[in-house]
């Protein structure tokens, strides 16, 4: 069936039908006896719901326990990867209320650290996994990855962070550079002569921080010639250097607007609150102390990723491929929620629902 949250009986298909049940299905086995008349009129009824067999019902006959494993950056350091975690248990409950063979071995990695990163791929990979969800932030250590599962055909599906010229059997995030010309929009607001406006792009690694280049790219291609634009990268660990770092940004180039390209908005946001400083903050994803920033005025817009959404989509389609065999859409980009202090209240209470794919 279609994704929804309701699946349709044979004995609700009878009824729209105004046959028996056993008429039904003999229509959906093909066998028995049933008029012409009758089997058109079921017939169409199933091409109008667009049914198929219960494939739960097929499926727990089997044995075979399937494993998803998923290489995330730790979720336990950094409250983004939280709610990617958090959507993840939320499909594996789905599914284990269904009584499936299927479990989830988790391998985290540092946010930014290149060599974590490695070491996760090469045990997952060692796990002999069914299938993999990836959030590919380092770019060069993924693509030896994506080869090895390849090699040994193995699916995979990649959130948040999309790999160019590679084909896994999903992508779940959102268009970058799409994303990026949006900030840019934002952060152009009300700009009647030529300013400054920064980028800061805070605990990444700069080589292989593909998805951050292409919100910067698209930021860029928005501004154009019509305001100058600097771009710094910078960590946030040591509090007092990025302080200090802050403090000659400002001075040397007086911006009034800055996009923090991750979702460390409220750790530059708190400083430039101490420097008394009138600039315009725009950032991204919905945790907590962004959220407080927002609704103290200390951050403007945020535009929403939802990780939540990513993770638990990307792991049902994956339960789905390997249970039952179904094919989806190989790209799911969500849109590119805009958050204010005004509409913070409808996202904060915004149901998880959409995106989902069920059996």
């Amino acid at each position: 069936m279609e994704a929804s949250g309701n699946l349709i009986r044979i004995k609700d298909i009878a009824k729209m039908a105004g046959v028996s049940e056993g008429t039904v299905d003999r229509v959906i086995h093909n066998r028995g006896k049933v008029s012409k008349i009758t089997k058109e009129k079921v017939n169409e009824i199933l091409t109008k719901i667009n049914y198929s067999p219960n494939l739960v019902a097929r499926t727990l006959g089997k044995s075979k326990q399937h494993l998803i494993t998923t290489l995330l950056p730790n979720p336990q350091t950094d409250p983004f990867w939280k709610q990617a975690y958090d959507g993840i248990l939320a499909a594996l409950r789905q599914f284990q209320q269904l009584g499936v063979g299927l479990r989830i071995e988790n391998f985290f990695y540092e946010l930014n650290n290149r060599d974590s990163f490695i070491e996760a791929a090469l045990k997952n990979f060692h796990s002999k996994p069914d299938a993999v969800l990836i959030a590919p932030l380092f770019y060069f250590p993924s693509i030896s990855l994506f080869k090895n599962l390849a090699a040994k055909d193995i699916p995979y599906v990649l959130i948040n962070s999309k790999i160019p010229g590679i084909e896994p059997l999903a992508f779940i995030g959102q268009d970058l550079i799409t994303s990026g010309r949006l900030a840019g929009q934002l952060a152009s607001i009300g700009l009647c002569k030529k300013e400054t406006l920064i980028i800061l792009h805070i605990d990444e690694d700069l080589q292989n921080a593909i998805h951050l280049k292409e919100k910067e790219a698209g930021f860029r291609d928005f501004i154009g010639n019509n305001h100058r634009v600097y771009s710094f990268w910078l960590n946030s660990k040591d509090e007092s250097k990025l302080k200090t770092n802050l403090a000659e940004i400002i001075q040397q180039h007086n911006p009034v607007s800055m996009l923090i390209s991750t979702s460390k908005g409220f750790k530059v946001a708190e400083i430039i609150k101490v420097f008394n400083a009138t600039i315009k903050i725009i950032c991204y994803d919905l945790i907590p102390a962004n959220v407080d920033c927002l609704k103290k005025g200390t951050i403007d817009f945020i535009i929403n990723q939802n990780p939540t959404r990513q993770a638990k989509l990307g792991t049902q389609i994956l339960a789905n491929h390997l249970l039952f065999n179904r094919r989806f859409n190989p790209h799911y980009l969500f849109p590119l929620d805009i958050i204010t202090s005004e509409n913070l209240p409808s996202y904060l209470f915004q149901s998880t629902q959409e995106y989902d794919i069920t059996v």
